[in-house]
């Protein structure tokens, strides 16, 4: 069984007006492999794509719902169920900085959704809600102008155990500008895959949670120009069965670019997590600082967890390059240690999980969706 059932995706095409141009990309999704290995031990099939395409997903637009929200000092978006509550998205398969050759799903993500355009400053909360056994796609383009600071938050929930969310999100981060940028991932043993590119000339910060899936595939790429500065953290978290695969790759172009990344994994229950990424200055970017770090931690003793920061440094010409890793898993004396203090299993784990996984530099509205994702999963 592939995916996606052919029937309803073909029938959803005819909801928009650029039928043919989509029929194309759609055709282009089904020739596509879902990876290619190449001869490097280090590239391997850390997703199960073969999970994926079994699930033979409808897409539809079910009865969709206004959603409270609670984040009031954001321009709110929703995206329930495939309906555009707002009416904000336009018929559009293109994005700027994203090619629908760069994967398979980008490809059938660009066929199937309209697009979500933000061109300038401000705060905005995107929620992509799915609660029914549907494939939900989304394509977001964001274009921050020189001179503007912008917070942008992509929140994907889907709550049907045989439900998929599927996003491609750009941002191009113009001179002078500010921006933070959280997407979070989140799901109920179900299913996601989002994509994400990062074009940036000025300051961008970048916040990345997964968690919760049953086979979850989260990328996120950022290209540096010349005196750019980049941060991002990324963390990931697996309960019962879940297998998480979060990738966050930099690209040092430009000269005198700055860039800090944090990758944190925690896996527990039977779970499998990896966290892992390449931070690469390129032949001209002269005078470039970069760091990638990465962290995970294990508890229980069928959790597996893997970290994966790399460098490739092609110039002579380096300020700082640095990259490390560490896994372990949390010794029994710790829980029991916490459990002779009155506290049940899992409200001890559930404390050591938190203490790793926040980091004191956290936004508060990155501190208050960990919590949200914790509490959601009953620690």
């Amino acid at each position: 069984m592939p995916l996606l059932d052919l029937e309803s995706s073909k029938q959803y095409l005819n909801f928009f007006k650029d039928k043919t141009s989509r029929e194309d990309l759609f055709l282009l999704y089904e020739r596509l492999p879902f990876q290619v290995i190449n001869d490097s031990p280090t590239v391997k099939h850390y997703t199960r794509w073969s999970v994926l395409d079994s699930l033979n997903l409808k897409i539809d637009r079910p009865s969709a719902k206004n959603i409270e929200e609670k984040q009031k000092e954001y321009t709110i978006i929703q995206i329930v169920n495939n309906n555009d509550i707002q009416k904000v998205m336009e018929d559009s398969f293109t994005n700027s900085l994203i090619s629908p050759e760069e994967h398979k799903l980008v490809a059938l993500t660009l066929a199937l959704s309209k697009k979500l355009s933000i061109n300038k400053g401000g705060k905005y909360f995107i929620h992509h809600y799915t609660d029914q056994d549907i494939f939900s796609p989304l394509n977001i383009e964001i274009n921050v102008p020189e001179n503007e600071s912008a917070d942008i938050i992509y929140y994907s929930e889907s709550l049907s155990q045989k439900s998929m969310n599927s996003a491609v999100i750009s941002i191009s981060v113009n001179q002078n500008s500010v921006a933070n940028l959280t997407i979070v991932t989140k799901g109920n043993n179900s299913y996601n895959f989002t994509y994400s590119k990062a074009k940036i000339k000025g300051d961008l910060k970048s916040y990345i949670i997964s968690s919760g899936l049953a086979e979850g595939h989260l990328e996120y790429h950022s290209y540096l120009d010349e005196g750019a500065q980049a941060f991002f953290s990324s963390r990931a978290l697996g309960i019962e069965k879940n297998n998480i695969d979060v990738l966050t790759n930099v690209y040092h172009e430009g000269k005198k670019s700055i860039s800090n990344g944090f990758m944190k994994a925690v896996a527990s229950g039977s779970s499998f997590v990896i966290t892992r990424g390449n931070a690469t200055i390129n032949e001209n970017a002269y005078d470039c600082s970069t760091s990638i770090i990465g962290r995970a931690i294990m508890i229980g003793k069928e959790a597996s967890a893997a970290v994966a920061p790399m460098l490739e440094v092609k110039t002579g010409r380096v300020i700082t390059a640095k990259h490390s890793a560490a896994v372990s898993r949390v010794p029994e004396d710790l829980i029991f240690y916490l459990q002779n203090r009155g506290f049940d299993r899992k409200t001890a784990e559930g404390m050591i999980i938190r203490g790793f996984l926040e980091d004191e530099g956290d936004t508060e509205i990155v501190k208050n969706l960990i919590g949200q994702i914790m509490s959601t999963l009953g620690y």
